[in-house]
């Protein structure tokens, strides 16, 4: 079957039905007596709730200080384990010893949950945001090495060999040869270590924090704040849509060859 891409207008149409439709299905269950109305805010309710948290904040803080400070901590977790998982994945294709060496250890930190050992971090640097940056580091850095290896062996050996029989140096082939063959691949495992991180954090407020989307959340569900429990997802939900829209730019401005014919 052909592969074809929607006119934008048709895509953006049909975007618009489909949010249209789960705003209509969220307001009948919220006012038709489904589901009890301190278990679900209307979406009328969880604009005054923006509304209430932008004048008055929340529980001492504000949504911006919330907001910021999960994506800080996410984008620092996210962006040592980039500084650090390329170049180790760059190594661990281009020199087996250092796969071999170093390729179970990241694929033993690759499938492991992140929250099984955030305990030991908390025990070992607090309950700040050390242990929390740690976590997405370790959540991030194995999928980001994996990823940048995968893409290493993927490279055709022809290229390297017709780069060398050029003249070219082992850094030079590595730079301008290795690493733009490799970029498809890396990209794509930076979107997947994103998602995880994202999703990790959250997962790290809401067991120790005093601040951020996560606490807000958790805050509010042991006061059964719907409102601000619906209006947190919906903050992070497009906190993370942006994130990865922002990492698919990106991509297409620095891998703007791929794909094409």
């Amino acid at each position: 079957m052909e592969n074809k891409r929607l006119p934008v207008a048709t895509s953006l149409l049909l975007s618009a039905l489909s949010v249209a439709a789960a705003l209509g299905l969220w307001q009948f269950l919220a006012t038709s007596g489904t589901v009890a109305p301190e278990l679900l805010a209307s979406p009328a309710q969880v604009l005054n709730a923006l509304e209430e948290i932008l004048r008055d904040g929340y529980r001492g803080t504000t949504l911006t200080h919330n907001a910021a400070v999960t994506l800080g901590r996410c984008l620092l977790g996210f962006g040592l384990a980039v500084v650090a998982g390329i170049p180790l994945g760059l190594l661990m294709g281009l020199q087996p010893r250092a796969g071999a060496a170093l390729g179970d250890i990241v694929q033993f930190l690759r499938p492991l949950p992140p929250l099984s050992y955030m305990i030991l971090l908390i025990l070992w640097f607090g309950t700040g945001d050390g242990s929390k940056v740690a976590l997405l580091f370790l959540t991030a850095l194995p999928i980001i090495a994996s990823a940048a290896m995968a893409g290493v062996r993927l490279v055709p050996r022809a290229r390297i060999l017709v780069a060398r029989s050029l003249g070219a140096s082992a850094p030079q082939v590595v730079l301008h040869v290795v690493l733009p063959s490799a970029l498809p691949s890396i990209f794509t495992g930076l979107r997947i270590a994103l998602a995880a991180a994202f999703s990790t954090v959250v997962a790290a407020e809401l067991l120790a924090a005093t601040d951020g989307l996560g606490w807000m959340v958790l805050s509010a569900s042991r006061f059964l704040r719907s409102d601000v429990i619906l209006l947190g997802i919906l903050i992070l939900g497009l906190s993370g849509m942006a994130l990865s829209w922002a990492l698919l730019l990106a991509e297409r401005r620095l891998v703007h060859w791929h794909g094409r014919g």
